[in-house]
């Protein structure tokens, strides 16, 4: 799996030939992250992917939030399974932490 790098911003990077892009487990990260700080609905031509912040950011919600969120992780491409996860709500913030196993190798990821 070859994709273009994202900055710390998340633009895309560019002016650096083949640096500007991640393969392997690097790219499959990327992905993940991408896709798990991505709204529902909001890609147009993928409008059922990512996560449904809207309706699960909510008290009482979390056990649903976390279901997405595997749910996202699961379908992305190269991702073999979960192996653990965790996460935390607070007053205004939610952080997810996970090992995910891929064809490439085990990664950990924070959100």
């Amino acid at each position: 799996m070859i994709v273009r790098g994202l900055d710390q911003n998340y633009d895309w990077q560019f002016g650096r030939g083949l640096a500007n892009y991640k393969a392997g487990i690097d790219a499959v990260r990327q992905n993940i992250m991408t896709r798990i700080k991505s709204w529902k609905g909001n890609c147009f031509f993928a409008l059922d992917d990512c996560v449904d912040y809207q309706n699960f950011l909510d008290k009482g919600t979390k056990v649903f939030l976390d279901n997405d969120i595997k749910r996202v992780v699961l379908q992305t491409d190269s991702v073999i399974r979960i192996d653990s996860y965790s996460s935390e709500i607070t007053e205004r913030d939610f952080t997810a932490n996970m090992t995910v196993t891929t064809i490439y190798g085990q990664i950990e990821i924070e959100v």
